[in-house]
């Protein structure tokens, strides 16, 4: 299908507003830090709206920054990478619960205490629920061992799994850079060429990379470590690309990640793969889905590599990554349609100043949004107009009226009680629904005519109940 121009900011004059308070608290936080350089962006589904940069790229030089300049982002990378799963998924070459061993039979190697090698999924990896150890196997405790993914099945035989899988969240770089071998085997080719070609490329992602070429290395954010007992820090170790290629390996900018949180908010249900869009809506929203709970506050929730942070009652979905010299976040809110960068090049909390941008940006969002003229209601069509009204269980069990409602140019139950809102999606059936969402989404709403042709019932889920306006007393028992 022909994807609709997704809608941007109401003007960039929105974020201009707010840009002093920006640019304030972010030059409050590299003070605060004495961080050599901060460099954050604000992002909608049209890509970036906004940038700014605090400090230096390159104490030496005195170069500045801005969006254009690389950092390495770590972890992040484990998004590209379960993105590309979850393509292959929906392409049918392999399925989340399959067992990893299927695409790496070297796995017979790793010591499993807890059971068969098989209980190491594909989702239980990218949501880092497996219990597999944390980081690639060691060999002399007196040093990090790293290796590159051609050398990592030759040592699977010093990997165990180190919990029970699903008794705990564990995060594990190991984990995704088996993920990297997984897609290099079903798609038949390495790694970081596929990411390219079926991520990187169609997004227009063309400096977020493993190997920055002679121009993007004159762009690159020199890494520094934390402060020590000198206002000028040192350089940090660089550690090569291709010994976390799968986990942790990319560069990016914050103009390339603002196209990839731009991605992350086109999650509408119609959205199909295509110029880009390089997952279906309903595949995005999956990833984003917060599923396992992380810690014992309920304030960390993982999905499909993204993780959901709770403040209050607001939830926001992101990644961080921290490597040496470099710490980044990306940041977003799907149901507010925007998002920030944060791209550190020394230790700091690049999450908390995320946060705090987007404690700015939130506000100034949701008060255009009310700003906007009210929209002309979008008439209800004939066919639904025999359906919509109140309905009750005459036994009393459903807890209340069911309500049928024409809404937003949607065919829905409002949301009552704990339940939210869902909507009824027509089947070829005109008088049987599918539900969507929630406890009863996938299954069916029907409604069922009297022999005089009203609309006289309806059927939710298998709990019957009669319109109200038609009820008899012999409906009532």
């Amino acid at each position: 299908m022909e994807l609709a121009a997704p809608a941007a900011l109401e003007s960039d004059e929105l974020v201009a507003s707010i840009a002093p308070a920006l640019e304030a608290k972010m030059g409050a936080f590299a003070r605060e830090h004495r961080l050599p350089g901060v460099t954050a962006g604000v992002a909608d589904a049209t890509g970036l709206r906004w940038s700014h940069a605090v400090g230096f790229a390159d104490l030496d030089t005195g170069r500045g920054s801005d969006a254009r300049a690389l950092h390495r982002v770590a972890s992040i990378t484990k998004t590209i990478t379960a993105t590309a799963i979850l393509q292959l998924r929906d392409e049918g070459r392999l399925g989340l619960d399959d067992p990893v061993i299927r695409y790496v039979p070297e796995l017979v190697r790793v010591t499993n205490p807890h059971g068969p090698i098989e209980a190491l999924t594909i989702r239980r990896l990218l949501m880092h629920t497996s219990g597999l150890q944390g980081e690639v196997p060691w060999q002399d405790l007196r040093r990090m061992w790293m290796y590159r993914p051609e050398e990592l099945v030759d040592v699977l035989h010093l990997v165990r799994v180190a919990t029970p899988p699903e008794t705990d969240h564990k995060y594990s770089n190991l984990g995704y850079e088996l993920m990297g071998l997984v897609i290099e085997r079903v798609a038949g080719m390495p790694y970081t060429d596929h990411a390219r070609s079926a991520i990187l490329d169609p997004l227009g992602m063309r400096d977020t990379t493993w190997y920055p070429d002679d121009e993007q290395r004159t762009r690159q954010a020199v890494g520094y470590d934390g402060r020590g007992y000198d206002d000028r820090p040192p350089r940090s170790f660089e550690m090569a690309s291709d010994l976390a290629l799968a986990d942790g390996g990319l560069w990016s900018t914050v103009d390339d990640l603002g196209r990839w949180i731009a991605q992350q908010l086109r999650t509408e249900d119609e959205l199909e793969r295509g110029e880009g869009q390089v997952l279906r809506g309903p595949t995005l929203a999956e990833m984003h889905r917060p599923t396992v709970i992380a810690n014992h506050d309920w304030s960390r929730a993982w999905g499909l590599a993204w993780y959901s942070t709770r403040k209050g009652e607001r939830v926001l979905t992101g990644h961080s990554g921290a490597i040496w010299g470099y710490i980044s976040n990306v940041t977003f809110s799907s149901a507010d349609k925007v998002g920030v960068v944060v791209l550190l090049n020394s230790a700091g909390d690049a999450p908390a100043l995320s946060w705090d941008l987007m404690d700015l940006v939130l506000p100034a969002v949701r008060d255009a949004k009310n700003r906007l003229p009210l929209p002309l209601p979008v008439r209800i069509p004939e066919q639904y107009q025999e359906l919509v009204g109140a309905y009750r269980d005459p036994e009393g069990g459903v807890g209340g009226d069911l309500i049928v409602e024409w809404r937003g140019g949607r065919l829905v139950l409002p949301a009552q009680g704990t339940e939210p809102e869902h909507e009824l999606v027509p089947t070829d059936d005109p008088l049987v629904f599918t539900i969507r969402g929630g406890r009863p989404g996938g299954e069916a709403f029907s409604f069922i005519r009297a022999a005089d042709g009203r609309i006289s019932r309806c059927n939710f889920v298998g709990y019957p109940a009669v319109r109200v306006d038609l009820m008899e007393p012999a409906d009532f028992h």
